[in-house]
């Protein structure tokens, strides 16, 4: 009984690794990889960069222009947001803001 099991293990083993193989590296068969379209379906973000001692006023008006922070960089006085670019262009009129950029791309070299 065991060594119809190390067979048949050994058989589906066997098998599995030529279908694997198969189609490693192969053009017809490409990865399926999402992750590109996932981001390009969110939301874009900015870097709104606001004066020294300006936070709590600079998160106010972020919350009065319907804006989502991601995240913040706080020793360059940067708030990461997601939102609509006619929401975040708004910001620049404030005197609380320094300046609004686009959140860089970032990619691997290899791809």
């Amino acid at each position: 009984m065991k060594k119809q099991t190390y067979i048949c293990l050994a058989i589906v083993g066997a098998l599995g690794a030529a279908v694997m193989s198969s189609h490693a590296d192969n053009s017809a068969f490409p990865p399926i990889d999402e992750r590109e379209q996932a981001a390009a379906d969110q939301m874009p973000r900015f870097f709104v960069k606001y004066f020294p001692g300006k936070e709590q006023q600079a998160l106010s008006l972020l919350r009065s222009h319907q804006l989502e922070v991601v995240d913040s960089l706080e020793g360059q006085q940067v708030f990461i947001v997601s939102g609509l670019k006619e929401q975040v262009e708004k910001l620049t009129q404030s005197e609380l803001i320094d300046y609004v950029e686009p959140e860089p791309a970032r990619r691997l070299l290899s791809q």
